[in-house]
């Protein structure tokens, strides 16, 4: 029988937790993507090499989402999470250093491999501690925080870069974390409940390769991998794009804050909807957001002025935002507990390879168009039709497991 954390409040500090947490991650991990501007010049890099250290990040941080998953599943949420946070802290504060393309290649790959464990290692946390019942608001209300560290970053990030180099950002950046493993290491603490459970799971260990054959697996990991596509691509370019239009970089910077203030808000209305509306059939929410993405990535690159630009780019974050959590709830709902940890690493590394490829494939495409953005909106269109094929696809069960129960007040 599966037991649940029993307090409100311990809920409310956990869920709090894993959101900072999540905030500073993203924020450390899209830094780079306004600071390559004056790294570019720093560095005498071209839109190729740029494309590559935005592109290198991901495939190092993929390859950790399953290994960052076993681990969790294995040596418990708390324990990961916080080597984690440390590890990332580290090599953001590192950044500073890099003098050559390949030194900062280097970096931002040991960088990936330390901050991959972040997102499987929470979401374990949210299935250790939260109700079926609860797992859609809890999960879009921790998915929410990467729309919150891009508000943030957003616009702190470019008030450091033209306040100070960006070498003083990286390591502030760094600094901060360091604080924040801290308070994950002493609040995270397990309950009497949660060794109940873990004495529970480890009776029921699992076979590792039962992971690939988990209902729906593959349809999850291309749903994931073709939305990512397209959310990265927006993410590490737009900044870039904007420039591209005119708009001086601080301006570029405050006005990506919008479409993340949006996705914020969306976020955790669309766990709200999966909860309470939307139960057993969570794939139509993913599969409308990434055709109505599609949709507004094609208004945006035919948009007539900066101003209509940002409106579409908005209504597209707020698309996107609902894919996410679709996901990931439907994840936590239905693999099974001893898994979570696995399926959500799998899935996530799907969609890191994604975020991997996408801004590489872009910078490849700006290069030979040189520079121009027509053909990397049609590439990101394709990828979010083919996302909606494969979201279709998936076979929605909305069972409730009758070992789960649910003890005290809901989140």
């Amino acid at each position: 029988m599966q037991v649940y954390a029993s307090d409100k409040k311990r809920k409310s500090i956990i869920i709090i937790l894993l959101f900072i947490g999540t905030v500073l991650s993203y924020i450390d991990k899209t830094s780079m993507n306004v600071a390559i501007i004056p790294i570019q010049k720093a560095l005498d890099l071209n839109s190729f090499e740029s494309g590559l250290v935005l592109s290198i990040f991901f495939f190092s941080y993929a390859v950790m989402h399953p290994i960052g998953g076993w681990l969790t599943d294995k040596y418990g949420a708390r324990n990961v999470l916080v080597f984690s946070i440390l590890g990332f802290s580290l090599f953001t504060a590192l950044t500073s250093l890099a003098w050559s393309f390949i030194s900062l290649l280097l970096i931002r790959f040991l960088f990936g491999i330390a901050e991959g464990s972040v997102f499987p290692a929470s979401m374990k946390s949210i299935s250790d501690n939260f109700g079926e019942n609860e797992r859609g608001r809890a999960s879009s209300f921790f998915l929410s925080a990467q729309t919150a560290g891009g508000v943030i970053g957003s616009v702190a990030i470019g008030f450091l870069l033209v306040s100070f180099e960006w070498r003083w950002m990286f390591v502030s950046i760094g600094i901060l974390g360091v604080f924040i493993a801290w308070a994950s290491w002493s609040y995270l603490k397990s309950p009497e409940n949660q060794r109940i459970n873990n004495k529970e799971q480890n009776k029921k260990k699992v076979p590792y390769k039962m992971v690939f054959k988990t209902d729906n697996f593959w349809k999850f990991f291309f749903t994931k991998f073709f939305s990512n596509i397209v959310n990265w691509g927006m993410i590490t370019w737009m900044p870039s794009y904007l420039v591209s239009k005119g708009l001086d970089l601080l301006s570029a910077s405050i006005l990506m804050a919008i479409p993340y203030v949006a996705s914020f808000i969306m976020f955790n209305v669309s766990g709200l909807i999966l909860d309470k509306y939307m139960a057993g059939r969570e794939k139509y929410l993913a599969m409308g957001g990434l055709l109505s993405s599609s949709v507004f990535l094609y208004l945006m690159f035919n948009a007539t002025s900066v101003s209509l630009g940002i409106v579409y780019l908005t209504f597209n974050a707020i698309s996107i935002s609902f894919i996410g959590t679709s996901l990931y709830t439907m994840i936590i709902k239905y693999s099974g507990n001893e898994l979570t940890g696995s399926v959500t690493g799998f899935v996530s590394f799907g969609g890191q390879i994604a975020g991997g490829i996408s801004p590489m494939v872009i910078g490849f495409v700006l290069t030979i168009f040189n520079g121009s953005y027509t053909a990397v909106f049609w590439f990101l269109i394709a990828s979010a039709l083919v996302g909606a094929i494969a979201a279709l696809t998936i076979n929605n069960k909305g069972k409730e497991s009758k070992e789960d129960v649910l003890i005290g007040p809901s989140f």
